[in-house]
């Protein structure tokens, strides 16, 4: 990507919103410097809008949008994220890059056009994933349930997607790390606001195997709606998703609805119907159709395409005994 790309796409990223599927067009059609032209440029947005009409196969983009995009667009701050970029060894990736994750375009229109990384995708782009996110305050034994998850994953070279959030996501990312398998956290501001703060070690532990990945560029303060988009992301990495605990409204269960809307694989680790922690579980269960996994083999269930070994047979036999 040169440095006029570069420039295009990082302005994008500041003033898009998340999963704007009209930026994505834009970039992809107009091209990202090209369409930022015309946008901050000195003409009405009236004629703006027509020209790119033309370039959209007769759509019209809203001209509320495209006062917005150019409200947004502040030369100062775009020159600070880029030289913030340089400065912490952030690499901006697009489709045609080596470590552009294939997956993420299952997403269409509300796919990122740009990725900002630390670390490197070149492992976890070409190896199967699965995502593993739940509670920010899981109980003792939703905690032993995502661990337990983790193992398996690692045990069998699974890289675990996850947010990077408090709870199951910090819990399973530190597993990943601390046996040496890889991980990567999506997270919901530019990499330079990196959240929550006390997680900032792991997330360094993070990129030296795997990576921290964004679709905004740094200036960008994590919001409600950053992380409500990245959860699209987490989810469309992954073959598959596991929920451990989540609450009836919840970031987890976003993401498992992502991931069922892509015709992924969902499983869930519910506890009682009275724990609280587990009714967003419940909840995509119903909605969604999500498998209930009842041992962490069964972690298998949710990304079949790994060959996964046997249970052990006296493992096996319990069960069946029950």
């Amino acid at each position: 990507m040169d440095a006029k790309e570069l420039r295009g796409r990082t302005a994008w990223g500041l003033i898009a919103k998340p999963a704007d599927p009209l930026a994505w067009h834009l970039q992809q059609t107009v091209g990202p410097e090209e369409a930022l032209a015309e946008i901050v440029g000195k003409q009405s947005l009236g004629r703006v809008a027509l020209l790119l009409e033309k370039r959209l196969n007769g759509v019209r983009p809203p001209l509320d949008t495209l006062a917005s995009y150019r409200r947004e667009y502040r030369p100062e701050r775009l020159d600070l994220s880029l030289t913030l970029q340089r400065e912490r060894d952030t690499v901006a990736i697009s489709a045609g890059h080596p470590w552009w994750p294939a997956r993420i375009e299952d997403l269409g229109a509300y796919a990122p056009a740009t990725l900002w990384v630390k670390g490197s995708l070149q492992h976890s782009s070409h190896t199967e994933c699965v995502a593993l996110v739940g509670n920010h305050a899981p109980t003792r034994a939703g905690r032993q349930a995502a661990l337990a998850l983790a193992d398996v994953a690692l045990e069998h070279g699974v890289t675990i997607i996850s947010g990077g959030s408090r709870g199951i996501s910090t819990d399973v990312h530190r597993r990943a790390v601390h046996r040496g398998g890889i991980t990567v956290a999506v997270l919901a501001g530019g990499l330079d606001a990196l959240y929550p703060p006390e997680n900032t070690s792991l997330f360094h532990r993070v990129r030296q195997r795997g990576a921290l990945i964004s679709e905004s560029p740094h200036t960008v303060e994590p919001s409600t709606e950053g992380f409500l988009g990245r959860n699209r992301i987490i989810a469309a990495l992954a073959e598959g998703t596991a929920v451990v605990q989540a609450e009836y409204r919840s970031g987890a269960i976003s993401v498992g609805y992502h991931a069922a809307a892509l015709g992924r694989h969902v499983g869930i680790v519910p506890a009682s119907w009275q724990d609280t922690h587990s009714a967003g579980c419940w909840r995509i269960y119903r909605e969604c159709g999500a498998m209930v996994l009842t041992v962490p083999a069964e972690l298998s269930l949710v990304i079949p395409g790994v060959p996964w070994k046997a249970p052990h047979s006296e493992a096996r036999t319990s069960y069946d005994r029950i």
